[in-house]
């Protein structure tokens, strides 16, 4: 296993998602997996520093959702905007902090799917700049390649696995 997936593990195990199942598949810089307990599924990548972009997919609520782990701090329910900057172009994205989500890395789910979207249509990499009480910025850069494969897997078979459930579930209520 590859160094960044043994990190997104770690960090998925620490609460972002659950602990990862042990089979996966990756395609280019992306893993796609499934939670041990069966509540989610993902597709993301690792960076350098050991912060984590993906899409994260809820049986539960059934959707999926962009997430970030990254070394900048937030506080819990605030949200924030920040910038997704690629070859495709930059828009601005606001984000809902989860709060922290291992050791100095806290979660943060990006709410404007459509413009995060434009940004990584056709890119190599993006990256999030955040920024900092003190009137800077920080940086978390994140290779794409892999990517659109990996989430077009997720996405099919995350919708199969609901249908499956529902159909399970239809299967077992008394006529």
């Amino acid at each position: 296993m590859k160094k960044s997936h043994a990190t997104l593990l770690v960090l998925l195990m620490m609460g972002l998602a659950g602990r990862a199942s042990a089979v996966s598949l990756t395609f280019g810089h992306w893993l796609v997996a499934t939670s041990t307990d069966g509540n989610y599924s993902y597709a993301a990548t690792v960076n350098r520093q050991g912060e984590v972009f993906g899409e994260f997919c809820a049986y539960r609520s059934a959707s999926c959702r962009w997430l970030l782990a990254v070394r900048t701090s937030c506080r819990f329910g605030d949200v924030y905007p920040i910038l997704a900057n690629s070859s495709s172009g930059a828009n601005p994205v606001a984000i809902f902090c989860v709060g922290a989500v291992g050791h100095r890395i806290y979660g943060m789910a990006l709410m404007n799917r459509e413009k995060l979207e434009q940004s990584i249509a056709h890119a190599a990499q993006v990256g999030f700049a955040v920024p900092l009480d003190d009137g800077g910025f920080t940086v978390a850069n994140f290779q794409l390649n892999g990517r659109v494969q990996a989430t077009s897997f997720l996405q099919k078979s995350f919708f199969a696995e609901i249908q499956r459930r529902r159909q399970a579930q239809a299967a077992e209520q008394p006529l």
